[in-house]
């Protein structure tokens, strides 16, 4: 039976008055471009992360403006996980490079092994996105490409605030990237960032986000430079945001602990969680051995939305054809087959998550 409850959605995004009235603020000033607005959220964020930052229009801008930086372009080989949004791999080809497709270890992150095993002399980079706000081996990775000489992007799109043995994730990499969609653990509306403690690296980035920005001394042709840059009308939202962002994870926690004590047996697989790795739960991603079409649709019937993530993985994609590892995707194949992702985020309350858990319960003990 139905609820009388609204609907529960998949996702929403936590705004409140402060933001509106941020916004109306930033109309009101016209500075509708990057203003002032832009360089007080770049500062806020660099002192959250703990290393300096460049925003961008978006997340998959800032990831393409990180591989213009280090040098990525035609032929390189770039190695990004096959489990993930396809926006990890769209850079890569912008730049006429080579994404080089690889499977992901149980707890849904790039394998290190799977790494080690497809790196060549043409292999410039490797994107390590921390999937779902978990964060991915970043000690074994660091070390393989400093020992090969390769860099590594941190993606941060999932991961906003989480910790790896005491350091924030985007401060590991040579250089890591942001995201500030809707669906994120914070918005902007829509925008990004770029992060590194290589200054070289952000002044590439802030040079090419602006197509009309250049030294005078500089040839006006000499390099590809495009529109990326964020507004001040997102800055102002993304300020507010940042304020926010510790109470967000906080009721993520707390949600994920309700999740994990409350959702009975029938073989159910929680997020990954240790000691050293503090998640954040920008999804709660759970494995059962259940068909995960069946019981979503279950849910639906129930008004919760719930949702497969990343379908279809990248190796499945005719877009990617040419990028596949020779190893294989036993994992990611496994995860497609078995995961399901339960609502998660800050506005729903704790009668909404009891009856979620009790609607899943339900759903599993009838496939029993």
């Amino acid at each position: 039976m139905k609820s009388s409850q609204k609907t529960i959605y998949h996702n929403e995004p936590t705004i409140g008055q402060e933001e509106i009235e941020a916004v109306a603020a930033a109309l009101s000033n016209l500075e509708l471009t990057i203003g002032s607005k832009v360089e007080i959220f770049e500062r806020s964020f660099s002192k959250y992360i703990g290393i300096n930052s460049v925003s961008t229009s978006s997340g998959t801008s800032a990831l393409h403006m990180a591989l213009n930086a280090i040098g990525v372009s035609k032929d390189d080989h770039v190695i990004v996980p096959s489990y993930t949004c396809i926006a990890v791999a769209l850079p890569v080809l912008y730049q006429q490079a080579r994404p080089i497709l690889v499977d992901v270890k149980d707890d849904f992150n790039i394998s290190v092994d799977e790494i080690r095993k497809n790196i060549t002399d043409r292999t410039k980079a490797i994107v390590v996105p921390h999937m779902f706000g978990y964060p991915a081996d970043m000690n074994e990775i660091k070390k393989l490409c400093v020992d090969t000489g390769i860099y590594m992007i941190e993606d941060c799109s999932q991961s906003i605030g989480a910790e790896y043995h005491g350091k924030k994730v985007g401060t590991v990499g040579d250089i890591s990237i942001f995201s500030f969609y809707a669906t994120k653990l914070m918005t902007s509306i829509r925008g990004g960032m770029v992060c590194s403690k290589d200054p070289q690296l952000l002044d590439s980035v802030k040079e090419l986000r602006y197509h009309d920005q250049c030294r005078l001394s500089e040839d006006h042709d000499m390099r590809l430079k495009y529109s990326y840059m964020m507004s001040d009308i997102e800055a102002s939202v993304g300020i507010i945001q940042l304020s926010k962002l510790g109470d967000f994870i906080l009721r993520r926690r707390e949600i994920s602990k309700m999740y994990k004590e409350l959702l009975e047996g029938y073989k159910i697989e929680h997020p990954p969680e240790d000691s050293y790795k503090k998640h954040v739960f920008s999804r709660y991603v759970i494995k059962t051995p259940f068909n995960p079409v069946k019981v979503i649709d279950r849910m639906r019937s129930k008004d919760i939305f719930c949702e497969r993530m990343h379908i279809p993985p990248l190796h499945k994609r005719s877009l990617f054809n040419s990028s596949l590892s020779s190893t294989g995707f036993a994992q990611t194949d496994r995860i497609i087959n078995s995961a399901v992702s339960l609502p998660i985020y800050p506005t729903l309350d704790d009668d909404q998550v009891v009856y979620i858990i009790d609607s899943l319960n339900e759903v599993l003990g009838d496939f029993t």
